[in-house]
């Protein structure tokens, strides 16, 4: 059975950090692939404007082009509807029965995981790999938070050893409305260029 991790997001835009961590995923666990899945309609972001789902899909499709374990999927383009990650990862299982699925968190994401959308599905449907930044405030309440949602769901979870990335996309869209060219240090080249291409993030 082939072991494929899911990073999804809104990649608004994509950046260093998304990168890094689907990375050190790889790198400790003995993965096939990496698909990075774009929200089409994220239910979080509804009342902020987003760059289409066309230009954050090419521009996850720029960042991950030199890396050859990790994809693009427009799965989440395919259904109609709000983004709910449990429903993607139903159909995923139902769509490749050949595959086992992991979803990599933040941890932010990971704290909140149990006020989503059916958690309990998302428990049952994918393995949760966590980025665990062992110099974070936060740390070891990351492993009570774990055993939490192995106790409510019994949830499969391990934990990545993922060094601290400081980047957010709101911060890089800051800069890019200000005109700020230090945005570039966050992002792969080839996201940068398209971004000043398209003119995004401009205010």
């Amino acid at each position: 059975m082939r072991q494929i991790a899911i990073l999804g997001g809104t990649f608004d835009p994509i950046h260093n950090g998304h990168l890094k961590l689907a990375e050190e995923a790889c790198s400790h666990f003995p993965l096939d692939a990496c698909w990075f899945m774009p929200a089409a309609a994220p239910p979080h972001k509804q009342d902020r404007k987003l760059a289409s789902y066309a230009q954050r899909l090419r521009m996850a499709e720029l960042a991950t082009a030199p890396y050859e374990a990790f994809c693009v999927s427009d799965f989440e383009a395919k259904r109609r509807g709000l983004s709910y990650t449990s429903d993607t990862l139903a159909l995923l299982r139902e769509t490749y029965p050949d595959c086992a699925f992991s979803l990599i968190l933040g941890a932010d994401s990971f704290f909140q995981l149990e006020f989503w959308h059916a958690p309990a599905d998302i428990c049952r449907d994918a393995r949760l790999l966590v980025a665990a930044r062992e110099y974070a405030d936060r740390h070891t309440s990351l492993h009570e938070h774990a055993e939490h949602l192995r106790a409510l769901f019994g949830a499969r979870i391990e934990l990545i050893p993922a060094p601290l990335i400081d980047i957010s996309s709101m911060h890089i869209r800051a800069l890019l409305a200000a005109g700020k060219k230090s945005a570039a240090q966050y992002l792969p080249p080839a996201v940068y260029d398209y971004i000043r291409t398209e003119g995004l993030y401009r205010r």
